[in-house]
């Protein structure tokens, strides 16, 4: 077996303190940037940078900021207050048909979840309750990005 020279003893002790040093900051990062009590959250849909929905989780309050354009009579998105959803259209399609994507929020746990939505395997509600960061359904161009008091954070 080959001895291992001060300068290979160096190299490696030099790998670990990076890859050692390289975790601290990401954890660092982590904590800080998905603190504090989210204050509102955004819905989007599509490339819009325009949230079509927001929910205001300190006034208790869910505001409509735009219409989808849609070829029946139903107006999406349209909320529920009593159960507390916010139903849109996504952009995966069944037989021809843009599927419905229905949100739920909490405001006394300032959470958001997909409840129900088509897609390949339900990825989109398999992704279950969060309270920080974002939330982001693909196949039908649907995301939920939250903002706390501290500072806005988005994805």
């Amino acid at each position: 077996m080959k001895k291992l020279t001060i300068k290979t003893k160096r190299d490696i002790l030099l790998g670990v303190g990076v890859v050692i040093l390289s975790l601290l900051i990401w954890l660092v990062l982590t904590l800080s940037l998905s603190g504090g009590t989210a204050t509102s959250a955004s819905v989007y849909y599509g490339s819009n940078r325009e949230a079509i929905v927001s929910i205001d989780f300190v006034s208790n309050q869910v505001s409509i900021h735009y219409y989808q354009e849609t070829n029946t009579d139903t107006r999406y998105p349209y909320v529920d207050l009593n159960s507390q959803t916010i139903t849109l259209l996504g952009d995966y399609e069944v037989n021809g048909e843009r599927q419905e994507v229905v949100i739920g929020y909490n405001f006394d746990d300032q959470s958001v979840q997909i409840l129900e939505e088509s897609s390949p395997y339900n990825v989109c509600s398999k992704q279950g309750v969060i309270t920080s960061g974002a939330l982001i359904c693909l196949p039908n161009s649907v995301r939920v990005e939250f903002k706390n008091a501290e500072e806005d954070f988005i994805l």
